[in-house]
């Protein structure tokens, strides 16, 4: 047998059938063998650069490695629930969330865009870009019954012991203004956890902090792009100095997908002739003068290098 196809065949038969380019070129495979085993049937292109092995059955877990490839995104929502396994869902509706903004073609399942992806939020659950079961949890409110997101988040708390702490600071990290289900979720969690989930958001309480030592506001959730459509979300941005500020959820078990996508993304910022820095919540709520030190310095350093040449 062609020992480039075994491999291909190897891989692939253990990610459901399914194959991108990107994967491909990482088993060292001639690109034009993919070509050629397209021309000869040996596999078919079901999305751009997707591509799955002719003959191998199809499965939910195929279609929803399908979704996340072509739509550039990640199992989210019901969908990454179910391949969490948690109470309550199982393998049926296919979601996927990007980044907003990015065009894409009409698809069979339903994509969510979002504006505060982070590397924190994303994960692989058996071969699959997902989000992570924290990120998961927070987005079920929009999409799932309040006593199907219960149950989840209760079958979530079981599974660890720093669950709900880890549910509880995403959740005051990422903005409250526009999250469907922000609401429930401060409820479901204020009944678990025995005490009031305040309605402060990362988002409100570092513009307080910066309004506090005099610095101009920020724009939040600030949209950057460039020719070639790529766009980033910006947690805090001062647009004139191109300088952000982002909360760090400092979660060390995102996998390497999500690390590598979150340094694409900073790459592209920076090339863009963005810079900026990280603030955990904690530096916000628990260590405000020193944070606020850090922000008004840095801040000054950045536009004074800003006005004396290109950032």
């Amino acid at each position: 047998m062609d020992p480039h196809w075994a491999r291909f065949v190897e891989f692939a038969r253990g990610h459901d059938g399914v194959a991108t380019w990107s994967e491909a070129m990482r088993l060292h495979l001639p690109p034009e063998r993919l070509q050629s085993w397209q021309r000869s049937g040996r596999i078919r292109r079901v999305a751009p650069q997707v591509y799955v092995i002719a003959g191998v059955p199809d499965s939910w877990r195929q279609r929803v490695r399908i979704a996340a490839w072509s739509s550039a995104g990640w199992a989210s929502h019901r969908t990454a629930a179910a391949l969490d396994e948690l109470n309550g869902f199982i393998g049926r509706t296919i979601e996927v969330v990007t980044e907003r903004g990015r065009r894409r073609k009409r698809v069979t399942w339903t994509v969510h865009e979002s504006r505060t992806l982070r590397a924190a939020d994303l994960t692989v659950i058996g071969g699959v870009p997902a989000t992570s079961t924290v990120r998961t949890i927070l987005d079920l409110p929009a999409v799932a019954p309040p006593f199907l997101v219960a149950k989840a988040l209760d079958d979530a708390g079981r599974r660890s012991p720093h669950m709900l702490g880890a549910i509880l600071r995403r959740h005051q990290e990422l903005p409250r203004r526009g999250r469907r289900g922000a609401a429930l979720m401060s409820a479901l969690l204020s009944e678990r956890l025995g005490e009031p989930v305040g309605d402060n958001d990362f988002e409100t309480l570092a513009i307080r902090l910066v309004r506090s030592i005099g610095l101009p506001d920020p724009v939040p959730q600030f949209q950057v792009r460039d020719g070639d459509g790529f766009i980033a979300y910006i947690d805090l941005a001062w647009p004139d100095i191109k300088w952000w500020v982002e909360c760090d959820g400092l979660d060390s078990h995102s996998g390497k997908a999500a690390h590598e996508w979150d340094r694409m993304r900073r790459r592209r910022l920076k090339r863009l002739g963005w810079d900026g820095i990280e603030i955990t919540y904690d530096d916000v709520t628990e260590r405000p003068e020193a944070c606020a030190r850090d922000l008004r310095d840095l801040y000054h350093e950045r536009a004074a290098a800003h006005r004396s040449g290109p950032g």
